[in-house]
């Protein structure tokens, strides 16, 4: 399963919608085209039917395609911020 750090968490929180039934999150997608493999985030109010939710240790929740699950399952998200201030989520092999 996806770990998700301390600081990856605090932005999806500050970056997640409140929604009626409680708080939105990051979706994780997956993408391939032209033998391209990429994936994809997007803020989202609510999982897909078939997305996998995992929930970081700050709260923040973050919905996994089952592409990008079976993917990530060994990964750790974690968040920098660049020269410009602006944050990049990064994906890396757990330790």
């Amino acid at each position: 399963m996806l770990d998700i750090t301390h600081a990856a968490g605090a932005v999806i929180d500050g970056l997640a919608p409140a929604t009626d039934d409680g708080r939105g999150g990051l979706r994780i997608g997956w993408s391939e085209r032209d033998g391209v493999r990429a994936i994809t985030l997007a803020v989202a109010a609510r999982p897909v039917p078939q997305d996998e939710v995992v929930t970081a240790p700050t709260g923040s929740r973050i919905f996994l395609a089952p592409p990008a699950a079976r993917y990530l399952r060994d990964k750790l998200l974690d968040v920098r911020m660049d020269v410009d201030g602006r944050f990049r989520f990064a994906f890396s092999h757990k330790h």
